[in-house]
């Protein structure tokens, strides 16, 4: 009887562990991969029309840029919902750098 309860709380702690850490991580990146790498893109180049609009000195521009950073934002959330899950960071900073490659 010992025995048997035994062995389901060891299995079922490995399946917690591996759910944990290897299936979280792999869902995470296979959802989420490719809104992150175009959120990426897009926060990027909300951060260098900012840039642009601060040489600028322009009401206008400022105020396009500030709905334009809305996509960092976004981006934001969506690389902490994949570190949350338990992706490495050194993914997340390679799909990054594709990104800014690709586009």
């Amino acid at each position: 009887m010992k025995g048997t309860v035994f062995r389901y709380i060891v299995g079922a702690f490995c399946l917690v562990w591996l759910a944990k850490n290897a299936l979280a991580p792999v869902s995470a990146y296979i959802y989420f991969h490719s809104d992150y790498m175009r959120l990426a893109s897009a926060c990027a180049d909300a951060m260098d029309e900012g840039w642009f609009a601060e040489q600028e000195n322009s009401p206008e521009l400022n105020k396009t840029t500030k709905v334009h950073l809305l996509s960092c934002h976004e981006y934001d959330k969506t690389r902490k919902i994949m570190l949350i899950m338990g992706l490495n960071e050194n993914v997340l900073s390679y799909l990054g750098l594709k990104a800014l490659e690709i586009n």
